[in-house]
């Protein structure tokens, strides 16, 4: 049998003879371009192919809904980020291997998976989505002070990033209870913008801004009128360093030394000052103004009433009672006093005080008011507005004890007295009142008698107890008396003569 062997074993031997011929010269031709073929690869094909596949969850904006996802994969590769999302996103390695995706949430609890596309491998990101209510913040604005206090909320451990017309200016945190303040000081005169941003779980969530004014005008806190002292009394703030002038209808208020009044401002920007009560202004209104050298800060409008003067008068009542009445500022008060300035009580221990409508009147018994004078004190909203002094009638007289007819209080049954008063007994029928005064000085009360009375209630006949202070009166009639009867004697001569004879 034959075999082919011998054939085929020269012409492989040949077919390889004729390549090795052929490649030789490629090789030997040109060396240093295969050394360059080499070297064409891409500089990172090595690297990016060492990069491991990660994911991970860059930031959250929760407003929106949108979670921001980023890692490394080979270069070239491709990831898919789904699972609980509205859709899901591919994303493709850079020349470095990152790569980054952004995806929809709903608010609420969920799992993002990041899937290889080439390796299979996934990745699960838990991600919890807020509903968040948007930051506020509450502005205390002292534009005298130069400052704006802001009191806010926000997410707890959230970060608050101010800036003021564009300028950063603070940061703070949120505390646990979702609170932060901050104080921004040293601000100029005029509209600041200020922004306040929130920064959590990588980026901004939310931020609050307004637009605030500071001006130097000068605040009033306190503006009274007094009838007590006849003055006006001012006080407030200003910007430190400021003066403060006021002004009127009038023009620039002047004080005693008939020059403008002007107040100069320290460093804890208080200022006070007091101002003459104008003549015949019942409705007063004052502008204060704050000046920084010649340039005007700001001014502020105080509104004054100046309350009424107290007037009053004085009534003896038919009963013996007294009645004090008079006007004043309504809504006020009047309290009686006595001249060491005790308040005067009735005889429950109650003050004798009335408030002042259209008028005010008082009507006391007499025992309950001193012997003299009385003064009527006003008050308003528990500001001392003046007084009055008012004479009152003379208190009743009684020699003794008994129950005789007082002095100055009626006398005998169907009789008036005399004194301070006109009195009134039983079955004398109503006297008319008397009226006391206000007080420029006193009158002595006139000496009176009465007719004495005996142990055992008996009017004791023809005798007078004298009971006044003066002697002249009764001086003048005694010596009548005695001129009378020196006058007589001659008559009484005559008459005797004539009577001897007859007999």
């Amino acid at each position: 049998m034959r075999t082919t062997c011998p054939v085929i074993v020269p012409a492989v031997v040949a077919a390889l003879a004729v390549a090795a011929l052929t490649a030789v010269p490629v090789l030997a031709a040109n060396p240093a371009s295969a050394a360059a073929g080499e070297q064409s690869r891409p500089v990172g094909t090595d690297r990016a192919a060492r990069v491991d596949f990660t994911a991970g969850v860059r930031s959250i904006a929760h407003g929106p809904g949108v979670v921001t996802v980023t890692g490394t994969v080979p270069t070239g590769e491709s990831v898919e980020v789904g699972g609980d999302v509205l859709e899901p996103v591919w994303a493709e390695g850079d020349v470095d291997g990152h790569w980054e995706a952004r995806v929809r949430v709903r608010p609420g609890e969920h799992v993002i998976r990041v899937t290889s596309q080439v390796t299979g491998q996934s990745v699960d990101l838990p991600v919890e989505m807020l509903i968040l209510l948007p930051p506020d913040v509450l502005a205390t604005v002292d534009g005298i002070g130069r400052t704006i206090d802001l009191d806010g909320t926000g997410h707890p451990g959230a970060r608050m990033v101010l800036t003021v017309d564009g300028a950063p200016a603070t940061e703070t945190d949120v505390h646990e209870d979702g609170t932060w303040h901050v104080l921004l000081r040293d601000l100029s005169f005029g509209r600041h913008h200020v922004e306040a941003a929130q920064y959590f779980d990588g980026t901004q969530n939310g931020g609050v801004d307004d637009v605030y004014e500071l001006s130097g005008a000068p605040t009033v806190a306190h503006a009274v009128a007094s009838r007590q002292t006849d003055r006006i009394s001012l006080d407030g703030r200003a910007p430190a360093g400021s003066t403060v002038t006021v002004e009127d209808a009038r023009g620039p208020v002047t004080g005693a030394d008939g020059e403008p009044v002007v107040v100069h401002v320290g460093d804890g920007t208080s200022w006070r000052t007091d101002l003459p009560v104008p003549d015949g202004v019942r409705f007063d209104v004052l502008t204060v103004i704050a000046h920084d050298g010649t340039d005007e800060l700001g001014r502020t409008e105080a509104r004054i009433t100046i309350p009424l003067a107290l007037t009053g008068t004085v009534e003896e009542l038919a009963d013996g009672r007294i009645r004090l009445s008079g006007t004043g500022e309504v809504g006020g008060t009047v309290t009686l006093e006595d001249d060491a300035g005790t308040t005067l009580t009735d005889a429950s221990g109650e003050p004798l005080r009335t408030r002042i409508g259209r008028s005010w009147e008082l009507v006391v018994p007499r025992d309950d008011l001193p012997a003299g004078t009385v003064v009527a004190r006003q008050r308003v909203h528990d500001v001392e507005q003046g007084g009055l002094r008012l004479v009152l009638p003379a208190l009743p007289s009684r020699p003794g004890p008994g129950d005789g007819g007082g002095i100055g209080g009626g006398g005998e049954a169907g009789g008036a007295g005399t004194g301070g008063g006109t009195g009134t007994s039983p079955g004398s029928g109503a006297v008319g009142p008397t009226g006391g005064s206000v007080l420029l000085g006193g009158e002595a009360p006139r000496p009176s008698a009465a007719r004495l009375r005996t142990t055992d209630g008996r009017v004791g006949s023809g005798r007078l107890a004298y009971t006044g202070t003066e002697v002249a009166r009764p001086a003048v009639a005694a010596l009548a008396m005695v001129a009378l009867g020196v006058a007589a004697l001659p008559l009484a001569g005559v008459l005797r003569r004539r009577a001897a004879g007859r007999r």
